[in-house]
């Protein structure tokens, strides 16, 4: 039996990274075999880059920055660090090893948005310590442009412009 999770899991990572290879690449549907991270490790997901200068909503993107597929819907967000009530959860969407995710942010669908100078906060599911968040100063995200990790995933951030959404940090 354990031969055949691991067999299923193989395959479903396989089918999650081909689906979901190149730049552009869009998240996928959940899927019952994606793998799930516990929480308590090292955080799977970076804010990979942020955009605030509300043009025309402020979004953030995030990428998996593991090995595994990871379900989104584990995790909630924020704008106000230990917010946890506040927390907004993001959607029901796998995403697969070096992957991103933009999440547009705005008032009327959030109850927030991202101030100039601001901050966003990724927190796992029912765990008060957040997994992985970025604040910035005002100017740092100016319209047309936004706060990125250069290189991906793991770069300093810096100021851009113009924005990279959804595609690498340059």
């Amino acid at each position: 039996m354990r031969t055949i999770a691991i067999a299923a899991s193989l395959v479903a990572t396989a089918a999650c990274s081909a689906a979901s290879s190149g730049p552009d690449a869009s998240p996928l549907p959940v899927d019952a075999a994606a793998v799930d991270a516990p929480p308590g490790g090292p955080c799977p997901l970076t804010v990979n880059e942020v955009a605030a200068a509300g043009v025309p909503d402020d979004w953030f993107e995030l990428m998996n920055v593991s090995g595994a597929p990871i379900e989104l819907a584990q995790f909630r967000f924020t704008d106000e660090a230990a917010d946890l009530a506040g927390a907004i959860p993001l959607p029901a969407t796998v995403l697969a090893p070096g992957a991103r995710h933009v999440q547009e942010v705005s008032d009327a669908a959030n109850g927030f948005g991202l101030g100039a100078g601001d901050a966003v906060w990724i927190y796992w599911a029912g765990v008060a310590a957040p997994c992985t968040g970025v604040d910035w100063d005002s100017g740092d995200a100016p319209a047309g442009g936004s706060w990125a990790r250069v290189p991906d995933g793991t770069g300093a951030y810096r100021t851009t412009t113009p924005d990279t959404r959804g595609v690498a940090n340059r």
